[in-house]
């Protein structure tokens, strides 16, 4: 049997309902003590970005609430990923600093310190899962996978998927200059990056979309986003540790029994990591 999609309709819906199933399979997990936390945000991303590179060919107001939701459940469940994220690193940062520079209990510190900030943002999404706004959020979900809103013009022929990817494509690659720019002029960048990182996945995912008509030219692309989404991300991650570390440095160096030298020896080589952002990005550019 040959399962290629016949019109765009075909082919976005499937992607959709794809991400759907996952957000609602989810539920039942996360209640369960399951860490999918990861796996459903970045499904939560991929529908949000179809959603956006494909909005021309959805019903407007259906696709606006659609996305509230989602952002709102988004917000929830990156807290987590984020402070997973964050403590996985400063364990690595821990690991390749001489232990002459570590000075009082910082790794606990740091264990302690975003130990209580995941409860908190875990519990936070214990307490959504019973709320209405998540039972509608799952049951718009249940709607958009047995019946996507399309307009008629949905039923297109295949190759009418290519403007929307290309214009994905271009608004990535000129956030990527912008950025790249104002890093070379020595104007304020980070957020220029995070904007770029952003359109980048939102690009990479609406090939993913396109991967089954698409084939082997889908599969050298996501690959080169990929490999820019390390890059990126990793930047992304750095700022954020740095933020974190003189945060906490600030706040508990001037305790009994602590010391805040480590942290700022942390804060200084995150600092520093990002000098090589130009670098790294030159395949890229």
């Amino acid at each position: 049997m040959n399962d290629r999609p016949e019109s765009i309709r075909d082919l976005i819906g499937r992607y959709i309902s794809e991400q759907c199933t996952v957000i609602i399979d989810s539920e039942a997990q996360l209640r369960a003590g399951e860490n999918v936390v990861h796996t459903t945000r970045v499904a939560v991303r991929r529908l949000r970005s179809t959603i956006r590179v494909f909005a021309d060919l959805l019903e407007p107001s259906e696709a606006e609430h659609l996305e509230e939701e989602l952002v709102w459940w988004a917000d929830l469940l990156g807290t987590v990923r984020d402070l997973d994220i964050l403590a996985e690193r400063q364990a690595a940062l821990l690991v390749e600093l001489p232990a002459e520079l570590i000075l009082g209990p910082v790794a606990s510190t740091i264990d302690t310190e975003l130990a209580v900030q995941r409860k908190q943002a875990a519990d936070a999404v214990m307490e959504a899962l019973n709320s209405e706004r998540f039972r509608k959020l799952i049951g718009l979900a249940h709607h958009w996978r047995s019946d996507v809103p399309f307009i008629p013009d949905a039923a297109a022929a295949l190759e009418g998927i290519d403007p929307p990817i290309k214009k994905a494509r271009k608004k990535a690659n000129k956030r990527l200059t912008t950025a790249v720019a104002a890093r070379w002029a020595g104007e304020p960048s980070d957020e220029l990056f995070h904007r770029a990182r952003k359109a980048s996945k939102r690009y990479r995912y609406a090939v993913e979309a396109a991967e089954p008509v698409c084939g082997s030219k889908a599969d050298k692309i996501i690959s080169e986003r990929k490999d820019l989404q390390d890059v990126l991300g990793n930047h992304q991650d750095g700022i954020v540790s740095a933020a974190f570390l003189r945060e906490l440095g600030g706040r508990i160096g001037i305790r009994s029994g602590q010391n805040g030298f480590t942290y700022g020896v942390l804060y200084a080589r995150e600092v520093a990591a990002g000098d090589s952002l130009l670098a790294d990005l030159k395949p890229f550019l």
